[in-house]
């Protein structure tokens, strides 16, 4: 027989006393306040930041159709008109089946043609939200550069 060796396994245990480790219920409540606090404000942040992100991106297509007439007058070489409708919220390209709505803003502003030269008739197109937040979007009738600014 071959004698054997007893392996021998020793577990050092703790026992914890009240007090000495862990977190009570007060700390754990303020804690959690805390955080849902924080993550209300995050929240209504986002919120408004979407908004106003809506805003400069509806800016941005009036700057984008502006262009494309601009485009249009010159390579069909004869004049075109973008339409603004402010009673509609609508503003298109006379013509064109492209026609852009702006369900949540109002816009306000004068018709402006483009000539096949490069030229227009100039103008300022605004468009503002529910709030009072507007952009300003001029363009010059003689270099057809375009501005946008933050009102």
């Amino acid at each position: 027989m071959v004698p054997m060796a007893h392996l021998v396994v020793r577990v050092k245990t703790e026992i914890l006393q009240a007090g000495s480790k862990g977190f009570t219920l007060i700390e754990l409540l303020i804690a959690s306040s805390l955080i849902v606090i924080f993550l209300s404000i995050v929240l209504i942040n986002t919120a408004n930041l979407y908004e106003k992100f809506l805003l400069k991106e509806d800016a941005n297509r009036i700057v984008r159709l502006l262009n494309r007439a601009k485009l249009m007058a010159m390579s069909e070489r004869k004049p075109v008109v973008l339409r603004i409708d402010a009673n509609e919220g609508t503003c298109w390209i006379e013509g064109s089946k492209v026609k852009v709505v702006f369900e949540q803003f109002k816009i306000e502003g004068k018709d402006i043609v483009f000539s096949p030269l490069g030229d227009n008739t100039g103008g300022t197109i605004k468009i503002t939200d529910k709030k009072g937040r507007s952009y300003r979007i001029a363009i010059d009738s003689i270099t057809s550069k375009i501005t946008v600014e933050k009102d």
